[in-house]
């Protein structure tokens, strides 16, 4: 409840109730707190006596106009109750109350907080009058968002890296690479729903009140874009036609090595997030991410290539895996208080700010440093040194990330930097084998 001297927070205050003919009404009030009760001052033309023994809410409401555009330092307060006539005026006998400080509850907060409440009052109202109520955007953003389709880059890079250290040795074959790709990307989507169905029936998306574009899940279950039941069906189906393509693979290429680092990937995607291993809720995600998405992809595309495993793929894997897992690690950042509540006990909710961004920093040198590796052990072309490039990139991200920590909607900038560096950090990498191909290098 709010006190008498708050009142003077909120300049515009109105209430409103249903007249005697059935018509909604609206009008503008003054009201002032007595002894514990809302009286309100109506504007000549109003009796209370008129509204009196009514439902009425009374809103107190203040917003900030942004020069050029926007809002800025918005508040209100809901008051619903039945009137009761006071003189010229009324006193509302409160029965409920709403109430939101933009300083207190960011909007973006408020909005995720409220979803669950409107899409329950909507399936009500559609069971009362019969109408199934269900948010609805087009089919191609039904998928973007259900599969988390900008992700698929932390397919696309390594895939491509494997296919460049093989390239360089020699073999290339651009139809297998398309196949291998197809395979990995319908696993890739196939973990990503399986990763929001699980961390939304674990518990962990719906307690997080401030998720990201980034962090957070898709939250399209939450959201009603898909059923659970939906989307234990669709990752079903992405990993089984993943795996129909990877069984392609293995039969044509090679059926144990294949098979083998189907089983481990298949594995790590699927007790990512599942029970009862639920990897990502025992500290053992960023590990499960950074082997998948490197040495698994690398190895495994360098092997369909060329039909033998190498270590200088092995090597070119380490720092696009580690790199993919700081993906996972900075998104984390944000999501670790509600990610803490909810028992998804993965890295970063294991250790202090301060250990993080060490670790943070740690986890960039390993990657730069096994790629400058690779051309002092002559195990690839020194033309992959250009990858260190990024070096600096990857510096301002650490240095966003340390500036913003914790703080979800300002991490969002950092988030997208480092999604950028990645992207081309291993885009470098794999340029810098087919340079050195062609030069002969």
């Amino acid at each position: 409840m709010i006190s008498a001297s708050s009142l003077q927070e909120y300049e515009q205050v109105s209430v409103s109730f249903v007249d005697d003919e059935g018509y909604p009404v609206t009008i503008p009030a003054r009201v002032r707190l007595e002894d514990g009760s809302f009286r309100v001052d109506l504007p000549k033309g109003f009796m209370g006596a008129s509204i009196s023994g009514k439902k009425v809410s009374l809103i107190l409401n203040h917003i900030t106009p942004v020069p050029g555009g926007g809002y800025t330092d918005r508040r209100y307060v809901l008051i619903r109750g039945v009137a009761r006539s006071v003189d010229d005026g009324i006193e509302v006998d409160v029965e409920r109350t709403y109430r939101w400080n933009e300083k207190e509850v960011p909007f973006p907060e408020y909005v995720e907080v409220s979803t669950a409440r409107a899409k329950g009052y909507l399936e009500r109202l559609g069971l009362r009058l019969g109408v199934d109520f269900k948010p609805r955007i087009g089919a191609f953003w039904t998928v973007f968002r259900v599969v988390r389709l900008p992700f698929l880059i932390a397919t696309a890079v390594p895939t491509a890296i494997g296919a460049a250290v093989a390239y360089y040795h020699g073999l290339f074959d651009p139809l297998l690479l398309l196949l291998t790709f197809v395979g990995l990307a319908f696993i890739h989507m196939g973990l990503n729903v399986a990763n929001d169905y699980f961390d939304t029936v674990l518990g962990a998306d719906p307690a997080n009140r401030r998720p990201t574009p980034f962090s957070g899940g898709s939250r399209a279950i939450l959201y009603g874009l898909i059923s659970r039941s939906g989307a234990r069906a669709l990752f079903t189906s992405l990993l089984a036609a993943g795996s129909a393509i990877g069984l392609y693979l293995a039969f044509t290429r090679g059926l144990v090595e294949v098979l083998g680092l189907m089983a481990v990937g298949l594995f790590l995607v699927y007790f990512y997030t599942a029970p009862p291993l639920k990897l990502a809720y025992r500290g053992l995600g960023e590990l499960a991410v950074g082997t998948g998405f490197g040495p698994v992809i690398v190895l495994g595309t360098y092997f369909v290539q060329t039909q033998r495993f190498s270590f200088d793929a092995l090597l070119a894997s380490i720092p696009i895996g580690t790199l993919i897992m700081l993906i996972l690690y900075v998104n984390e950042i944000p999501d670790a208080p509600f990610d803490k509540v909810a028992g998804k006990m993965h890295l970063v909710t294991r250790i202090s700010k301060e250990s993080a961004l060490r670790l943070l920093a740690v986890f960039y040198a390993a990657a730069y440093a096994s790629t400058a590796l690779i051309p002092v052990l002559r195990l690839g072309p020194p033309t992959v040194l250009i990858a260190l490039i990024t070096i600096p990139m990857a510096v301002r991200v650490h240095r966003m990330v340390s500036e913003t920590f914790g703080i979800q909607y300002a991490m969002i900038p950092a988030m997208a930097l480092n999604i950028r560096n990645v992207a081309t950090t291993g885009s470098l990498l794999a340029a810098g084998y087919v340079i050195g191909a062609v030069l002969g290098l």
